[in-house]
């Protein structure tokens, strides 16, 4: 007998009431071994384990790298050390041509933040856990991060002068006017980089699961045996997907800041 229903997407409605109400991953029973202190962390209402998702992510790299470092040689000597030189020197030459040399010492920021929404992006793949970026609260702190810490560097580089001059705009005379309009602009990119990466990231994970639900299954017994995974080539776009998001972040934020570094870079040579 074949129904157009996947047990996942029928377990998954029958225990949360419904696709609008909280989605739950394999580490929410985490909470039980947490006691009393259970109830002091955050629980987003459509994602109750955003947090234990996010600190899984965290572990993961914390340990993925502990072992790699542990690894590596002053001469490589494996194909694995090779490939991660290969992909450092790879991202740092790509944000150098973004941020120029001034900016290199602030590579490591945005390389981590295309590491960390990376794999964070990767986890929502992996059936039982959810993407931390799937949620609106994760996507707007990485966002309020990436332009306070533009402005910080910008006031560092360039210093106080250079930087309020740099919003007030050319021509001079114009300032009165321009001035409002790029403070609003500042506010705009905090609202753009959170709902970008949201937006799409929460959309694969919804057509992830649909397609999940409509995947005909073969009843055997008392099991339900998938033959048509037709989410199958969703998963591969997803991770597509998940890197050029990651990757659109992280240069949006070296932009964000070589706005500043080339704004100071201007007015020395004036």
């Amino acid at each position: 007998m074949i129904t157009p229903w996947s047990s996942v997407l029928s377990l998954n409605l029958a225990s949360e009431g419904g696709v609008g109400d909280a989605h739950y991953s394999i580490l929410h029973g985490l909470f039980l071994l947490l006691g009393p202190l259970a109830e002091w962390v955050p629980r987003p209402e459509k994602q109750p384990d955003l947090l234990l998702n996010t600190l899984f992510v965290f572990v993961t790299i914390l340990v993925l790298v502990t072992i790699l470092i542990r690894t590596f040689k002053r001469i490589p000597e494996g194909s694995i050390q090779t490939l991660f030189e290969m992909a450092v020197e790879g991202l740092t030459g790509f944000f150098v041509n973004i941020v120029g040399e001034r900016g290199r010492k602030y590579i490591p920021f945005f390389a981590s933040f295309f590491i960390y929404i990376w794999f964070m992006n990767m986890l929502g793949i992996i059936p039982g856990f959810q993407s931390p970026t799937a949620d609106l609260n994760t996507t707007l702190g990485f966002a309020l991060i990436s332009v306070v810490a533009a402005h910080l560097i910008g006031l560092r580089e360039i210093g106080i002068k250079a930087y309020l001059w740099h919003f007030w705009g050319e021509p001079k005379w114009m300032g009165v006017l321009m001035c409002p309009l790029h403070i609003i602009g500042e506010f705009a990119k905090v609202v753009s980089l959170s709902i970008r990466l949201f937006g799409n990231v929460f959309g694969e994970e919804m057509i992830l699961l649909v397609l999940a639900g409509l995947s005909p299954v073969l009843l055997i017994g008392a099991l339900e045996v998938p033959y048509l995974p037709l989410q199958v080539p969703m998963l591969m776009f997803a991770v597509f997907s998940g890197t050029i998001q990651a990757m659109i972040f992280s240069v949006l934020s070296a932009v964000y800041v070589a706005q500043f570094l080339d704004h100071g870079h201007g007015d020395e040579e004036h």
